[in-house]
């Protein structure tokens, strides 16, 4: 296994920047409103995001020094080839004032196709940090390389994963796939060393408001390691639940209760929230975070939402199974709620998602693309809990959590447990998708984040199915694993493969990221992890590498080869 080492300094840090980049660290600017000095500080960083061939997201928040300051501000933005920006390629200004919580996100056109380009803001005589983004190409691309993350939980420690995938580039793009932020109140799933870390979360309280979901994207942005990582590359970004509030769906949230309101002004508020802090382009098919990017005649990303805009809520073991009486004895029929979730039909996408995911698919492969990667939160393949009566004993279970102990008697008794959380819990759904597939001839790669587990999947719907395409998942940046709250992780992950004959890899603990590098013919997954997040000195591991061959699929059998 390839291993680095780490040892994080600001100092460091600041000695990494490009020319000019770290005249705005702890300063501040000033602009004039009507004869009245407005001191001015640039606290979170720079970010770009979804680019494309010819246009790019650029992002910053200046910070009024007067907190009660509401008025605007204007900022000035400026694009150039070199860090010196001695020769502006683009420029331009934005006001922005306290209806956007003071962010400012340009959408800068008219750039050039396969360029690296920096960029920075600028507020009376100070200056931003300068950040380094690259468009995409719209032809001849040979290479397609991807930083993939997801759940980066404040309170469970550093971000050690952003900072390691900011030093071991180069990279075309980091796909985060949700969970950017949680909601969840001080001492509540946090490490218990949060405290000891300076990781308590702002607001102390569950977020709910517009203002809670601005604070707690705040404090995640004032983090260095995040910043570095958004100031050298490009974010493409999907929401996942905790953007909004754990297992949310359309019309609700399981963490949300009729105590704390309306879901739809929670909603809301987390969407403007989201869109104003995240350099996200709003998608020209009316579906929020819902859009594609070509990556040359080499790959098609879609981005999905299979949390708000067309979910329903999913069907649950504690509420929605049915009591049957058997010998006398009223019991819960959960065969028949096996088979509600293999074949009730419940929407997870929505009628307008699917279609223009079916548009999407159709035009990449005919315009002769060979990858077509679906970048989403949740668990696609068939995934059942496997038994774990040989890893564990009654005893031994006992002290597990109640969902854990449920979890594992019911696969004990039907030979898995189904997460109706994730596709599994709508399988009609899971089927069009894989129609799609199939219909125009694609070379399907599935990403998902969510579990803070890492696997490597072929797709398919049942046990012994055909292969449709392979699905990749990443762990947590911060959330633990499985692992970390049952032990016994190599017998347990054992369990995975001797259950399901198209898991290629499972891991159940470790915290990190996963690349992609993509070429014409193939296309390499490695998964990294690193030592420790609760400390800046860590040691970055490879732990895995998948090839997957363009045209694998074809035949109904993927084989993901160790490499």
């Amino acid at each position: 296994m390839n291993k680095k080492f780490h040892s994080i300094k600001r100092r460091t840090m600041l000695k990494s920047l490009p020319a000019g980049a770290a005249f705005a660290v702890g300063g501040c600017g000033v602009v004039q409103e009507k004869g009245k000095t407005i001191d001015i500080d640039f606290k979170h960083g720079v970010a770009s995001g979804d680019p494309l061939s010819d246009r790019l997201i650029i992002w910053t928040r200046v910070s009024p020094v007067e907190l009660l300051y509401t008025g605007a501000v204007e900022v000035k933005w400026e694009i150039s080839k070199e860090d010196d920006f001695n020769v502006i390629f683009t420029s331009g200004s934005f006001v922005t004032d306290a209806d956007r919580d003071f962010t400012v996100k340009v959408d800068a056109k008219g750039l050039s196709k396969g360029q690296n380009y920096f960029y920075r803001f600028l507020v009376g005589d100070k200056v931003s940090v300068v950040g380094e983004a690259k468009t995409l190409q719209d032809n001849g691309t040979e290479h397609v390389n991807l930083a993939i993350v997801s759940c980066s939980n404040y309170p469970w420690g550093f971000f050690n994963g952003y900072r390691a995938i900011a030093e071991n580039g180069p990279f075309d793009a980091v796909i985060h796939l949700g969970d950017y932020i949680y909601e969840y109140e001080v001492g509540r799933y946090q490490s218990p060393n949060a405290e000891k870390m300076g990781r308590l979360v702002d607001p102390p309280h569950e977020i709910k408001t517009l203002s809670d979901y601005r604070l707690r994207y705040a404090q995640y942005r004032t983090d260095e390691d995040l910043q570095e990582l958004h100031r050298k590359y490009p974010f493409i970004c999907a929401w996942d639940d905790h953007e909004f509030a754990n297992n949310s769906y359309a019309t609700g949230a399981q963490n949300h209760n009729e105590g704390e309101g309306d879901w739809t002004p929670r909603r809301r508020a987390a969407t403007k929230a989201y869109m104003e802090w995240l350099p996200v382009r709003v998608s020209a098919s009316g579906l929020p975070t819902v859009r594609s990017f070509e990556f040359g005649k080499l790959a098609t990303l879609a981005m999905l939402d299979t949390r708000i805009v067309g979910r329903e809520r999913p069907l649950e073991y504690e509420r929605d199974v049915e009591m049957i009486e058997v010998d006398g004895i009223m019991k819960p029929d959960y065969r028949a709620f096996h088979k509600r979730l293999e074949t009730e039909e419940r929407s997870l996408l929505g009628s307008e998602q699917e279609a223009w995911l079916g548009k999407t698919l159709q035009k990449s492969t005919a315009a002769g693309i060979p990858w077509q990667i679906l970048g989403q939160q949740i668990i696609m393949s068939y995934r059942p809990e496997p038994p774990l009566s040989s890893v564990f004993s009654p005893d031994e279970r006992i002290r597990f959590s109640e969902g854990e102990q449920l979890s594992m008697n019911i696969a004990e008794e039907f030979g898995g447990f189904y997460n109706p959380d994730a596709w599994d819990g709508y399988q009609p759904a899971r089927r069009r998708v894989f129609e799609m597939f199939e219909k125009y001839a694609c070379n399907p790669i599935v990403l998902t984040g969510d579990t803070h587990c890492g696997w490597a999947m072929s797709l398919c719907d049942k046990m012994g199915g055909k292969h449709y395409g392979a699905e990749f998942a990443v762990q947590g940046i911060t959330s633990p694993g499985r692992g970390d709250r049952i032990g016994k992780v190599n017998q347990v992950e054992q369990a995975y493969y001797d259950h399901l004959d198209h898991m290629a890899y499972a891991s159940i603990i470790g915290r990190g990221y996963m690349t992609l590098t993509i070429s014409a013919e193939e296309t390499i997954t490695d998964w990294y992890v690193v030592s420790d997040v609760e400390s800046k000195n860590f040691e970055l591991t490879k732990k895995k590498s998948l090839r997957y061959k363009v045209g694998d699929a074809a035949d109904g059998n993927v084989v993901l080869e160790d490499i």
